[in-house]
């Protein structure tokens, strides 16, 4: 069975993180031009190092870490590099969406800047939380409603009234291999994990 893990954001020293898509390429032999497949996959996939702990906190994030496993564990990361915001408001699904890269969303302050390019947002709760990025700046109207175009896109069914997750999104990251912890000099432990979005 495995656990959900939430490491606090003070822990990460840095991250790597990239949108991976499946799609596939083949190069025509004659003109050299590509023909590229899209497959519809998206997913998440990070390279995060974890700052360098000594002493009860090292021991800590390493029990942290181990409980991953080798991909049995999950990992629920409010990713550093992400601005929290502080909206009160709370933001939810206007229509209900099955798919795609457009979300009706609604609650925002009315006629005022409601995203930006670039912004984070994430949808759903421990095994079903997702994250996505925003493509374009987004003023709401006079309703405080908003037309998003996210990526990566909706994967599944969400019914109108989903709550939107805006001031601080987190991922679900399943570890692509096990996590290995160097110790230096001084007992110092450092920490560094490969993981992808768990879907």
């Amino acid at each position: 069975m495995s656990v959900i893990v939430e490491l606090p954001r003070t822990w990460v020293a840095s991250i790597e993180r990239r949108l991976v898509t499946a799609t596939s390429q083949t190069p025509s032999p004659f003109t050299g031009s590509a023909e590229v497949q899209d497959w519809g996959g998206e997913w998440w996939e990070y390279d995060i190092e974890f700052a360098a702990q000594s002493g009860p906190l090292a021991r800590s994030v390493s029990a942290a870490l181990t409980a991953l496993g080798s991909g049995r564990g999950l990992l629920l990361f409010a990713d550093p590099s992400i601005e929290a915001k502080t909206l009160a408001q709370t933001i939810t699904l206007q229509l209900a969406i099955s798919g795609g890269n457009l979300l009706q969303t609604q609650g925002w302050p009315p006629s005022l800047p409601a995203v930006s390019s670039g912004d984070f947002i994430s949808i759903g709760t421990g095994r079903d939380t997702r994250l996505h990025q925003v493509g374009f700046d987004v003023v709401a109207n006079a309703n405080g409603q908003a037309a998003l175009t996210i990526f990566p896109g909706i994967r599944s069914g969400l019914p109108a009234g989903t709550v939107v997750e805006v001031n601080q999104p987190k991922v679900l990251l399943r570890p692509t291999s096990s996590v290995p912890t160097r110790i230096e000099r001084a007992a110092r432990h450092r920490f560094t994990m490969s993981a992808r979005e768990a879907m």
